[in-house]
């Protein structure tokens, strides 16, 4: 897995409230992917003075290639069969995938009731136990989209915090949700601009995810003098892309913080030393 990530946030009502976030990202044993993003605010709260109501809205581009660049994208749902003759508990439930395949079609919220995720996939490389195509599952948590009405100037420059998931054909020109001069731009730019021609961005257009995450503060007294962080983040899990769990054939390492309850004083008593939970062995 190979993907290249853009970064970009923007902020709402931030007058008297100084931000500042912070970025890293993880990769676990089992090959998942976290990005994290640490939001911290310096807030004046105290007689006086008003800490306002805001977000933080993060955008991020990912161009994936998953074996090759040219792979598809789909959202998948999970949904509860009715009751029939096949499903006569009522406790059946199955995933419903569909296809991503233009921009419009695209253009996607997160819904928590249906436990929606994304698929990066590739048809042409088909996992040899499945028959599939190999992919990878894009999961983020729900959260609030930008607030500010639709005749904002917020919402005319940063259109991108309206929607959860953006997909385009990739376009090395295409690399700033809200265009290459926000504060300049008369609004409109970046996303809604590209994605009105409504493009392909299935398999074979080499698509791009954008994804829309972050948090709506509303302050509080504890936030003062220094907001403790708030973490929003989203998760990339390799989906029957590898032959097992990659983590397994990792080398057995002892834990030293690992020992056997009260294994000191019950040697004592027996009258030999030790210096774990095996005795020393």
């Amino acid at each position: 897995l190979r993907t290249v990530s853009t970064l970009s946030t923007t902020g709402t009502c931030s007058h008297n409230a100084g931000s500042y976030s912070s970025i890293l990202s993880v990769v676990t044993n089992s090959a998942t992917c976290r990005l994290l993003a640490r939001i911290c605010s310096l807030l004046q709260v105290a007689h006086g003075v008003n800490a306002q109501y805001h977000q933080h809205l993060f955008s991020v581009r990912l161009d994936f290639a998953v074996d090759d660049p040219d792979g598809g994208k789909g959202l998948v749902d999970i949904e509860a069969l009715p009751e029939s003759e096949d499903n006569p508990a009522s406790n059946a439930f199955v995933t419903r995938e569909t296809p991503l395949v233009t921009e419009k079609q695209a253009q996607s919220l997160l819904d928590p009731l249906k436990g929606r995720y994304f698929k990066v996939s590739n048809p042409a490389s088909l996992h040899p136990v499945t028959g599939k195509p190999v992919a990878w599952k894009l999961m983020v948590p729900p959260c609030q989209l930008l607030l500010a009405g639709p005749r904002s100037a917020l919402a005319t420059k940063a259109a991108f915090a309206t929607k959860h998931v953006w997909v385009t054909p990739h376009s090395d020109a295409e690399r700033w949700p809200a265009g290459d001069y926000t504060i300049q731009a008369q609004g409109g730019e970046g996303l809604p601009k590209w994605t009105a021609a409504d493009r392909d961005c299935g398999a074979g257009a080499d698509p791009v995810i954008w994804l829309t995450l972050g948090a709506t503060h509303a302050p509080r007294v504890e936030d003062f003098p220094v907001m403790p962080c708030e973490v929003v983040s989203f998760q990339l899990k390799p989906f029957c892309f590898f032959a097992g769990n990659p983590g397994v054939d990792l080398p057995a390492a002892p834990n030293a913080a690992s020992t056997l309850a009260n294994a000191s004083a019950a040697a004592v008593e027996n009258g030999h030393a030790t210096n774990g939970c095996c005795g020393g062995h």
